[in-house]
């Protein structure tokens, strides 16, 4: 061995036990690995990481003496999961006003409100639930004093910027709680969007007077921007009757559609996949939550598949996103099939959100994977180690660190390390 050969042997350790979160180039040997393209998981199979892509993926490869190895021999590795419907940055405590920048209670500002604007990428929910395996997300506004709620953003769950894409949809509602807010009647909800919509697709600044109850300037350049840019409209509905408005309404403004919550969408499935709609299910909906509800079934997911509906996840929680894995089991356990699943969680979730070389692992795609001790869909599995844009993640959150800090009652009061 050459003398430069003996100092690089000695050095990359060291490298890696001085930054051992932030591996440059990764080989990952021995693991089943789900690379959501293939029909099947190649066994026993080699994942070669480099500059933050997939370099190659197979089995018997060669692994350059150079990357860091990781034995992942009995482990699964599937392409980390994609959160569909969250407020990441937005709300850190549910019950305190002063960290929920989500909604719109008071102030009327309708599709011009941008989320992005007031993210906190310093949240504490980011850590906790990377560890778990999302490592991206849809962080938008919760339904506030419009039937349009505002536009959302993409995040990462990495430790990079945070703020992937703003503007990345506009999130509305379709209900009693929106009717309320136009009178009363859904029919003036629908007609409302509606007669917005048709308004911003001939805007002019200099030319628009808004009446009593239209929308601001503001308001409208953000819809007509939102019209030209292709995006989708993302409307939360559970009701069978509303579901086949918002279908027509997308359809005459020709609008790409994603329901969320969408209870009742297995009522209406032909019609969905006619239009090529996407629904964020919520597993768990298996009982009314109110009247437009009454349909809830679990086996939600499994019938919209089955008639050919894109279908993604949420945990309709923020706190708890990295329950979404399970969730996506429960509706394993009710007739959708498990690679089905998976794809909902990763390729699907990346395509309907325009996340451009997430969602699969290919030689070229963006390196986030998760590397499991078991089946990811099952409850006594966790993530071993969570790799997002081609970086390990750190395996530790606030909630470690407090379990770490009370094992030692000596410590002094409000010692965290």
């Amino acid at each position: 061995m050459s003398a430069f050969h003996a100092v690089k042997a000695v050095m990359i350790p060291l490298l890696w036990l001085c930054a051992a979160s932030v591996w440059a180039e990764l080989a990952i040997v021995g693991a089943r690995v789900y690379t959501v393209t293939a029909p099947e998981p190649l066994e026993e199979a080699t994942i070669l990481i480099a500059d933050g892509r997939v370099e190659q993926v197979g089995k018997d490869l060669s692994v350059p003496f150079e990357y860091r190895r990781i034995d992942a021999e009995g482990k699964i590795v599937t392409p980390a999961f994609i959160e569909s419907y969250s407020h990441f940055g937005l709300i850190e405590i549910e019950g305190e006003a002063t960290t929920n920048d989500a909604a719109l209670l008071e102030y009327p500002l309708g599709p011009g409100f941008d989320v992005s604007l007031a993210l906190n990428p310093a949240s504490t929910l980011i850590a906790i639930n990377r560890m778990d395996g999302v490592s991206r997300a849809i962080t938008a506004p919760r339904p506030g004093v419009d039937a349009l709620a505002g536009l959302a953003a993409a995040v990462s769950l990495g430790t990079g910027d945070f703020l992937l894409e703003p503007k990345t949809a506009l999130f509305g509602h379709i209900g009693a709680a929106s009717a309320e807010l136009a009178g009363g009647s859904r029919a003036a909800v629908m007609q409302r969007l509606g007669r917005a919509l048709d308004e911003a697709a001939r805007f002019s600044p200099s030319r628009y007077r808004a009446g009593p109850g239209d929308y601001s300037r503001h308001d409208m350049a953000a819809l007509k921007a939102f019209l030209r840019s292709g995006k989708p409209l993302v409307v939360g509905v559970d009701r069978a009757a509303e579901i086949r408005q918002a279908i027509r309404l997308a359809d005459a403004h020709d609008l790409r559609l994603i329901l969320l919550g969408g209870a009742e969408a297995w009522r209406v499935r032909e019609a969905l996949a006619a239009a090529d709609a996407a629904v964020i299910v919520r597993t768990h909906d298996n009982l009314p939550r109110n009247f437009e509800s009454l349909g809830a079934r679990l086996d939600n997911a499994a019938l919209l598949h089955e008639a050919g509906v894109d279908v993604v996840f949420t945990a309709a929680e923020t706190h708890n996103a990295r329950n979404l894995r399970q969730l996506a089991g429960n509706a394993v356990a009710y007739g959708l099939p498990w690679s089905a699943a998976l794809d909902g969680l990763t390729r699907r979730a990346a395509r309907i959100w325009g996340m451009n070389g997430v969602g699969t692992l290919t030689p070229g795609s963006i390196a986030d994977l998760v590397i499991w001790n078991g089946d990811p869909l099952e409850l006594t599995t966790w993530a071993e180690q969570v790799i997002i844009d081609g970086q390990a993640m750190p395996m530790r959150s606030r909630q470690t660190q407090l379990f770490e800090r009370y094992q030692d009652l000596s410590k002094p009061y409000g010692y965290i390390q």
